[in-house]
């Protein structure tokens, strides 16, 4: 797992090792590196991204590495980044691999997260290899004595135009030496060299699909994972958290695991407790067995979960944006023909990893080596050398794949842990959640309510609107901050100004003449030190807010009685454009999933008959940035059981200028499925001092017998000019999983008759609205 990182380190730093270098004209510049210097620096200096050499190493088999700060969480970035590069570079895929995350040899591009790896950070990579290619041409016209005009390459051999027995690779021009070329730009994402990248047009690996190098291993159990790392000398961990939020440590007897064998310490700092044995099931049993005296708060943490949206509605909010309004809408809703009121409620949801967090620490020769499947490994570096009090330089991180993903998860704080105890005993340390404390205790993302209300005209045209959305946000975890991971808050050391949070209104190309939008945020009693405290959760506030508002812009249109379509089209056809084309790129996606579906036009919700199985569809349509996506959910609901299993999903997506096909494809269904999990099942669960929603009882997820009998995704390129040359990749990952909830809830009406306001939309929710429509 570590072999990259010691071969790029062997490569650019061996000591007493002769290093060529190529200068940008070409010319050979051989310099040693003094034992001296090496002695004096720090063993994980950042690698500058001014350096070519950081980026690329060319070998003299004329294969590459390409060294990223990204990390891929399943999607195939990696994948993509190796066509990107490739191509800019003109490399065979074949011949090349990519290594990411690993913070002592990747340039700090901040890791994942904000669907922004291709969108923001291909573009450095792309000017990188762009740089690199111009380079080696020099080289090679000097090598040659041509102009490099006369120059052609292709699949790292360059040859003399006329003359093809005039050739060389590219390994033989510069493998095993570094470029010594320095880069330009003010930080990482403006990266540049001389090279200016090449037009979409002559990019031939991007828009095609290469097998993914990431899934063989996936596929036969090879890969592993953080929690596969097995030093010499290593113990195992496991925290014991307080049974009830808020809780107080008074008192521990250690007696009462001494006995265990292979005990090894009792860790304890502020309300933070950890045991550490030899072997792992000796730390499973004695944090089970260790005798801990905890005292209860005086004041309940927080409401039921049963209770929480009243909670929230009386609530005084901690922050408030607007009213911001469009119009006038007051008097717009005084003179509508029709005023439909509704309020949605969206509960707290968690990440649901598949495994729990986990990480392996290592504090050998005064360093700290932390292996950890955090998907942003240099905030990981930077905040654990904080809490630990240590330079950043002799901090490390080694990002390797895992389960936890897709936002602010729990991963991060099992790193903090592991490197707190290992500093402690001075032994490598692997921490590993339990099941229910990855359940209870991961970060969620936020409870919403939202109060809607429309206003129509005589003729059935929306022209008022009011959202006003509440997020139960206060205190908003970042990633990997000293003063706020759960170990730093147990500790007591955390900071003084909680983060202020945020809800979010919708995000559509709907011409509304009159719109008033407000958003606040809510704390709960208990602001640390809480199971309930909320973070990133993937497309943060998107599937919330657009539950609410697409499902209302559907109760609109059925209130209008015209089809929910046309009563979309009508209204993004009304806009006005912007800069990266959302109305001209909202309607064709919108027409495009329509085709793909095959919609019939007419009113919802359907003509209901009799049958025991219901069936309907819905819309929904929303953008994320610079990406827009529809969905259609066709949903059956069994009248009897109030079982909703959705059939079929149709989605099509324009993110702009498509890498990998494939790989996009499967993230849109990726995406899919996991929000079609928190529309049906995913629900926190509480009592007044706890989470009782802990295990996949008791809070399920989706399982096969949920998934859609067919998912269907077409990509579109709705640019007004979708063969320009400099046709961007916008950010693809997150987007399809703001829209399923709505769509799925549109589909349910069509189907009953019958409005669900709050997800999820489980059974016995399902039955017992039914039974209350008399449906």
């Amino acid at each position: 797992m570590s072999t990259p990182s010691t071969s790029r380190r062997d490569f650019l730093k061996s000591s007493g090792m002769l290093v060529v270098g190529i200068g940008a004209a070409g010319a050979a510049v051989p310099f040693v590196e003094s034992a001296s210097a090496k002695k004096a620096a720090m063993p994980y200096p950042d690698p500058d991204f001014h350096q070519l050499d950081s980026w690329i190493v060319i070998r003299q088999d004329n294969t590459a590495t390409f060294y990223v700060g990204k990390t891929d969480l399943g999607q195939g970035t990696g994948t993509a980044f190796r066509q990107l590069m490739c191509d800019e570079l003109d490399l065979p895929y074949k011949n090349t691999a990519c290594v990411m995350g690993a913070t002592d040899v990747t340039v700090d591009q901040g890791g994942s997260g904000g669907s922004d790896a291709i969108s923001v950070d291909g573009w450095p990579m792309r000017r990188v290899a762009a740089e690199a290619r111009r380079v080696l041409l020099e080289m090679a016209s000097t090598r040659f004595g041509v102009p490099v005009e006369k120059l052609s390459v292709s699949d790292g051999v360059v040859s003399v135009a006329g003359d093809p027995s005039r050739k060389i690779t590219y390994g033989e021009l510069i493998g095993g030496k570094r470029f010594n070329v320095m880069l330009t730009g003010e930080n990482i994402d403006a990266t540049t060299g001389v090279a200016k990248v090449k037009p979409v047009q002559d990019l031939k690996l991007v828009g095609q699909s290469p097998q993914r190098y990431d899934i063989p291993a996936k596929v036969d159990g090879s890969l592993k994972w953080a929690v596969d790392v097995k030093l010499p000398g290593m113990v195992h961990a496991r925290n014991v958290k307080p049974p009830v939020a808020g809780a107080k440590l008074i008192s521990i007897d250690e007696s009462s695991v001494r006995g265990i064998p292979g005990f090894v310490r009792v860790v304890s700092k502020g309300n933070y407790v950890a045991v550490v044995c030899e072997r792992e099931e000796q730390a499973i049993a004695a944090a089970r067995q260790l005798k801990v005296n905890w005292q209860k708060p005086a004041a309940a943490p927080f409401p039921t979960s049963v209770g929480l949206f009243d909670y929230m509605r009386g609530a005084t909010p901690t922050s408030t944006k607007g009213p911001t309004d469009v119009g006038h809408p007051d008097e717009a809703f005084k003179a509508a023909a029709k005023v439909v009121e509704a309020d949605y409620e969206v509960p707290f949801q968690g990440h649901t990893a598949i495994a729990p967090a986990h990480a392996l620490a290592d504090p050998s020769n005064g360093q700290m080596t932390i292996y950890s499947n955090e998907m942003k490994a240099y905030g990981l570096r930077n905040g654990v050398a904080q809490f630990l009090g240590m330079p950043r330089e002799q901090v490390r991180v080694v990002w390797m794949d895992g389960p936890q993903g897709f936002g602010r998860t729990a991963a991060g704080d099992a790193g903090f842990e592991a490197a707190y105890i290992a500093k402690e005993i001075g032994r490598p340390v692997r921490m590993q959640w339990m099941r229910h404390e990855e359940t209870a205790w991961d970060t969620k993302g936020p409870a919403y309510t939202v109060k809607m209300r429309g206003g129509l005209d005589a003729q059935g045209q929306l022209v008022a609107l009011d959202y006003t959305a509440r997020a139960a946000d206060y205190c908003h975890l970042g990633y990997n901050e000293p003063d706020t991971v759960l170990i730093a808050q147990l500790m007591g050391s955390r900071r003084a100004t909680p983060a202020p949070g945020q809800a979010v209104g919708p995000s559509n190309m709907y011409a509304i003449p009159h719109t008033r939008v407000t958003t606040q945020v809510v704390s709960l009693p208990l602001v640390w030190e809480t199971p309930l405290r909320t973070g990133n959760l993937r497309d943060p506030n998107g599937p919330q807010s657009t539950f609410a508002a697409e499902s209302f812009i559907d109760e609109m249109a059925a209130a209008a009685k015209t089809d929910p379509v046309e009563f979309r089209t009508r209204m993004i056809t009304a806009s006005s454009e912007d800069t990266v084309f959302h109305r001209a790129r909202s309607l064709a996606v919108v027409k495009a999933v329509t085709e793909l579906y095959g919609w019939d036009p007419r009113p919802s919700p359907k003509l209901r008959g009799t049958e025991e199985m219901l069936t309907g569809r819905g819309i929904a349509y929303a953008f994320r940035g610079q990406t827009v996506v529809a969905q259609i959910a066709e949903v059956e609901v069994n009248r009897r059981t109030g079982h909703v299993w959705v059939k079929r999903i149709a989605c099509a997506y324009d993110c702009g200028l498509v890498v990998n096909p494939e790989a996009l494809r499967r993230t849109a269904e990726c995406g899919m499925l996991h929000s079609l999990s928190r529309a049906l099942h995913e629900e926190v669960e509480f009592d007044a001092e706890k989470v009782t929603s802990v295990d996949w009882n008791s809070h399920p997820s989706l399982t096969h017998a949920d998934v859609p009998e067919r998912i269907d995704v077409v990509l579109v390129n709705g640019d007004p000019n979708p063969k320009r040359p400099d046709l961007p990749p916008y950010g693809a990952g997150e987007t399809a999983c703001k829209t399923v909830m709505a769509a799925v809830g549109n589909a349910i009406f069509d189907a009953t008759g019958v409005r669900l306001r709050r997800v999820p939309f489980r059974d016995a929710r399902v039955l017992a609205a039914l039974k209350a429509a008399s449906v």
